[in-house]
């Protein structure tokens, strides 16, 4: 005869399903699943007799990039329209390029956590160079320094997540400008402030970029498909 205890049991493992399995979810209908059963029972009525219909779910295929860390969104006008031309006119150094990618590259929802001795050991150059080209970047509004060894890379010009955590962290941003603002100006009207604190970071004005170093590429005259290279200052 069975013992109450046993019989406990049994039903408890008959609830669960399978010994060792967890029980499965309640199975749900998905959107995809709901229209497709409605394409098939409801064809449409007015209009000549519909013969057959067929609905094909196309999915699009994940990004390959290099790496596992995924991918960041960034912009093309920065790219290049502020960074390619610092680069090129000499107007951000290599240490600065250098600084400013390795923090775009390692950012997740905008911010990464790095020494000053980790960033200049990873890019092979002096620690001095990386403080230096940081604090340049930090005027840029291109990233912010915070406490704990925290780097915030300016969210409009590249940032991994989507857009509402996006929005989410620019307001956050937005919000500490102007918290900031007013411990060090408690007197400060608030039209005055909120115009303040559009200066501030994370808003992202491009700094001015030097004229053109030289004539790189000239056309020549007798054939409009002959480069001729010229030569740099």
């Amino acid at each position: 005869m069975i013992g109450t205890e046993e019989a406990e049991r049994s039903v408890a493992q008959a609830r669960r399903g399978k010994a060792g399995e967890s029980p499965e979810p309640p199975r749900t209908t998905s959107l995809a699943d709901s229209f497709a059963k409605a394409m098939e029972q409801r064809p449409p009525k007015p209009g000549r007799p519909v013969q057959a219909a067929k609905v094909d779910w196309v999915y699009r295929a994940p990004h390959q990039v290099f790496g596992r860390g995924g991918y960041s969104q960034v912009s093309n006008d920065f790219l290049s329209e502020v960074l390619a031309v610092l680069i090129a006119r000499h107007g951000m150094s290599p240490a600065q390029s250098a600084v400013l990618v390795f923090c775009m590259g390692r950012q997740r929802k905008g911010r990464l956590k790095a020494t000053h001795v980790a960033i200049a050991k990873h890019l092979g150059i002096e620690r001095a160079n990386v403080t230096r080209a940081l604090g340049t970047l930090e005027g840029w509004h291109m990233l912010q320094r915070r406490s704990n060894s925290v780097i915030v890379v300016n969210p409009l010009i590249c940032f991994k997540g989507n857009g509402d955590v996006q929005e989410e962290t620019l307001a956050q941003l937005r919000a500490d400008a102007s918290a900031a603002l007013r411990q060090h100006f408690p007197q400060m009207r608030d039209d005055e402030m909120k115009k303040a604190a559009e200066k501030e970071f994370p808003n992202f004005v491009p700094p001015k970029l030097p004229p053109p170093r030289s004539r790189q590429l000239a056309f020549g005259d007798d054939n409009d498909d002959l480069v001729v290279e010229g030569q740099a200052c």
